[in-house]
């Protein structure tokens, strides 16, 4: 595919996700943003960890590292062109998706309750997603 092809694409979806959706959800954006993450991961699980890295950038959610693991809670950083490219229209965009998607996908994964919150990192050009598990709460 053509950069100019890329750039095209880039367009339509940030047009959508970040114009028109804040619009049509308004303050309810996150939430819905979140459970959509959560049904979209449900839809397209991961085999492992290993497969989930190149399914957020073959979903084109950008690219995701792992930054850190304490006790229940993992960091977990969004970086790459369309984060920059996403931030660098408005540093207020939602990252309410890939969270909830990162979030299920864990859950799936280990088998362990699992949510996620993002913070933006404007001057970074980054999202952070932060997981927490709750040992105590199986999955059955």
């Amino acid at each position: 595919m053509t950069e100019q092809n890329n750039e095209k694409q880039f367009q339509a979806i940030t047009l959508l996700r970040d114009q028109l959706l804040p619009n049509l959800l308004g303050t309810d954006i996150n939430d819905i943003l979140y459970w959509a993450g959560k049904e979209l991961a449900r839809k397209n699980p991961s085999e492992d960890e290993a497969s989930l890295f190149s399914k957020f950038e073959q979903n084109g959610f950008g690219e995701l590292t792992f930054v850190s693991e304490r006790k229940q809670t993992r960091e977990y950083v969004l970086s790459g062109e369309i984060i920059e490219a996403r931030l660098s229209k408005d540093a207020s965009v939602s990252f309410s998706l890939e969270a909830g998607f990162l979030a299920q996908q864990l859950q799936d994964i280990h088998q362990l309750f699992t949510e996620a919150i993002f913070e933006v990192k404007p001057k970074k050009k980054q999202a952070y997603l932060y997981i927490q598990t709750d040992p105590k709460e199986p999955i059955l």
